[in-house]
């Protein structure tokens, strides 16, 4: 990422779109690789499609609820004709019965499971964008951790330089053995350096390839990869365009219409259970054939009604759900203006760190200049050192800062 990227993005976050050209990438795996691996593998993406399969059966059940039920009676009794006589009486009935409060009740509970199943749906995208962030995070974290290692490898190869023209100067006797001292002190501090920076970069690397299902020797080769511009909001319009888009915000929604209608359901819980039944018999009463329609209504009234405490639970659900969408778009509204406003930080933090990197470097050079020509001494240079090694490598994390920032708010604002 070069500083004009950086100053570029910074002055286009709150007009349109960004003009980065490239960004770094894996050759093996690009971040949409990564992302659309991610979410195959993600635990919280399986459960909710899951969950959204149940939905869908549940809504199933829901739609057949008012059907018709089918039904068959076959009775055989003894029946007495005087004088110790009897007969056989048998009947064989068929016919089709219903539950009047079921059919009542279908219009709610279907929009009640169709609401749900909706919810579930736009659950399972939440679970997605999750995925996909995290995705992100790991891919940056780990591009970000192979690029320290990298600097950490070149400045041991450079303090082991600085060693040996120490040794070179103090065996001329231009120089004193605390010269050789302090370069041997400063190249152990790089190699321990470094072997941190290759077990931070080993953890960085597992924890995407693992995500992603990925093998780690396919995530060494780096290259710049093109990329398309990146278009950003002010932070009111990327708000306003989140809250209509985000499916945590569509699947809350979606799960208030469905409490709503399943107090309409429990509304209706104490009505009496009304069921009726018609049909066709025949057979044999009295030892005389018979055969006919047949009918009959079946009304339960319960004693002690349940809707007043099922109406209870029913409003407190959506009272629930009402309550969890209000904080859930507080959420995405602070989540947003803190990824805009990181944004532009990370923009700004990038292009003063690359200028602090170039002029570390350039200070470096110089004393190690003075150094070569006795006008600056082995501590000038060990200070010079540490100052160009900490500013460029917060240059390397301002640098994939300001590109994990952007692909994030891909995520965050669809």
């Amino acid at each position: 990422m070069k500083r004009a990227g950086a100053t570029c993005l910074l002055a286009l976050l709150c007009t349109g779109a960004t003009q980065v050209k490239s960004v770094p990438a894996f050759s093996g795996l690009t971040l949409g690789q990564a992302q659309t691996r991610t979410v195959e593998l993600d635990l919280g993406v399986q459960e909710a499609r899951a969950a959204a399969t149940q939905r869908a059966a549940a809504l199933h059940l829901a739609q057949i609820m008012a059907v018709p039920h089918l039904a068959g009676d076959y009775t055989l009794t003894p029946q007495s004709l005087g004088n110790n006589a009897t007969v056989e009486q048998h009947l064989t009935a068929v016919g089709a019965g219903i539950s009047l409060n079921e059919i009542l009740a279908a219009p709610a509970m279907v929009r009640s499971a169709a609401r749900d199943l909706l919810a579930a749906q736009r659950d399972g995208d939440a679970a997605v964008l999750t995925a996909r962030e995290s995705a992100v995070r790991f891919y940056y974290g780990a591009l970000s951790a192979i690029a320290i290692e990298r600097f950490r490898r070149e400045d041991l190869n450079a303090a082991m330089r600085d060693l040996r023209a120490a040794e070179l100067r103090a065996e001329s006797g231009e120089a004193p053995r605390l010269d050789v001292i302090r370069a041997r002190v400063t190249v152990s501090q790089a190699r321990a350096d470094l072997a941190l920076a290759g077990a931070q970069r080993a953890d960085a690397v597992g924890a995407l390839a693992a995500a992603t299902g990925t093998s780690t020797t396919a995530l060494t080769a780096v290259v710049e990869q093109s990329r398309a511009p990146t278009t950003l909001y002010a932070i009111p319009a990327a708000v306003t365009r989140a809250l209509a888009t985000r499916p945590e915000i569509a699947a809350l929604r979606a799960a208030i219409e469905a409490r709503i209608a399943s107090l309409s359901v429990a509304r209706q819980s104490g009505l009496p259970t009304i069921t009726a039944a018609g049909g066709y018999a025949a057979g044999v009463d009295t030892g005389v054939p018979v055969h006919g329609p047949q009918a009959s209504v079946h009304v339960d009234v319960p004693l002690a009604s349940p809707d007043g405490s099922e109406t209870a639970v029913a409003l407190a659900q959506l009272n629930v759900a009402q309550a969890q969408l209000v904080e859930a778009q507080r959420t995405v509204a602070l989540q947003v203006s803190a990824a805009i406003r990181d944004a532009t930080g990370a923009a700004e933090a990038a292009s003063a760190a690359q200028t602090a990197a170039r002029a570390a470097a350039q200070a470096l050079r110089a004393v190690e200049i003075g150094y070569r020509n006795g006008a600056s001494s082995s501590l000038d240079v060990a200070d010079a050192r540490r100052t160009y090694v900490q500013a460029s490598i917060a240059a390397l994390v301002a640098e994939y800062a300001l590109v994990q920032s952007t692909e994030l708010i891909k995520v965050l604002v669809p």
